[in-house]
């Protein structure tokens, strides 16, 4: 008769012992589970490496829109503070299609830029939207709105005070500055604005142009009266809107700005407007110290107009 005869076969793996070696494997990290499948960020914030230690940047996902990619902003926000501090609100430009957070006019380090605003006492919000390729208007101001809407209502953590924001927009950010701050939804009002070289009123234009059309969504030649009244600034202009401040180099056919700025003091609305002498699109000048002193004379302006209006006891 033939006997069984069970053989135990013994592997002896380095840095392992016992049944699979888990006498020397780390417990299980505790977790959390939920009753569905959750595909949000669990780390929508991340701390970026600064050089800067009186400021800390941070970068924030602010909207998940379905169908889209998450959207994010860096928060540059002052390292020691008392309490908390007004917000500012950067839009960038880039036709509606292309840019980013950290990019804006002829600055090399535009970081450095919202770096120094922050640690005079702000925090400031760089925000990324969806382009005109993902989403047509009015996708990008909405996307500023809800921007706003949330850093509002996580104030408290993040050391915000919403009852003082501002926006600021360049170019195409200018644009969706002023239909944020003149056509506001609820949660995303504004108490001050400002613009830099921006468009205000499309009414005009007989035949917008290619950026223009990706951005209403209207066709492959021309858009309707009525489509393009109904996403031009200028429209909503009147008495209620917030203070503003319009910022243009004269070399940069102005007079966007400057019916704006008419249309809002005939309101009743307060309203500056600063026209740079020689600038182009960008407030770049003929030379590098041309362009730099049209930068100054904007960013100047620009922090001032912030300080009156979002820090009034600096004034007194």
């Amino acid at each position: 008769m033939w006997r069984c005869l069970t053989f135990a076969l013994a592997l002896t793996v380095p840095g392992l012992t016992g049944a699979a070696g888990a006498a020397e494997r780390p417990a299980l990290p505790e977790f959390e589970v939920a009753d569905r499948l959750m595909p949000e960020d669990p780390l929508p914030e991340r701390q970026i490496l600064w050089s800067n230690p009186a400021v800390t940047v941070t970068d924030v996902a602010y909207a998940t829109v379905p169908g889209y990619r998450a959207l994010h902003l860096d928060l540059y926000r002052p390292a020691r503070t008392a309490g908390p501090v007004p917000l500012i609100v950067f839009l960038h430009g880039g036709a509606w299609a292309y840019g980013n957070p950290r990019a804006a006019a002829a600055f090399r380090n535009f970081p450095v830029i919202l770096s120094h605003l922050a640690e005079t006492g702000y925090a400031v919000a760089s925000v990324e939207y969806r382009f005109t390729e993902e989403a047509a208007f009015p996708a990008p101001v909405e996307d500023s709105q809800e921007a706003i809407r949330f850093l509002r209502a996580n104030g408290e953590r993040l050391g915000i005070d919403g009852s003082r924001v501002g926006v600021w927009g360049m170019s195409a950010g200018a644009y969706l500055a002023a239909m944020t701050a003149l056509n506001c939804a609820e949660g995303g009002c504004v108490q001050g604005w400002v613009g830099w070289f921006g468009v205000y009123d499309f009414t005009n234009e007989t035949s917008p142009d290619a950026d223009t059309r990706r951005l209403l969504g209207c066709g492959p030649e021309r858009c309707t009266a009525q489509e393009l009244e109904r996403v031009s600034p200028i429209r909503y202009a009147d008495r209620n809107d917030p203070p503003t401040l319009l910022v243009h180099g004269t070399a940069d056919e102005p007079v966007a700005s400057q019916r704006l700025a008419k249309r809002l003091q005939a309101a009743g609305a307060t309203a500056e407007l600063l026209l740079i002498p020689d600038a182009a699109h960008g407030f770049v000048g003929s030379s590098e110290a041309a362009t730099k002193s049209a930068l100054r004379q904007a960013l100047t302006a620009t922090f001032d107009f912030f300080d009156r209006v979002l820090q009034p006891k600096r004034q007194g």
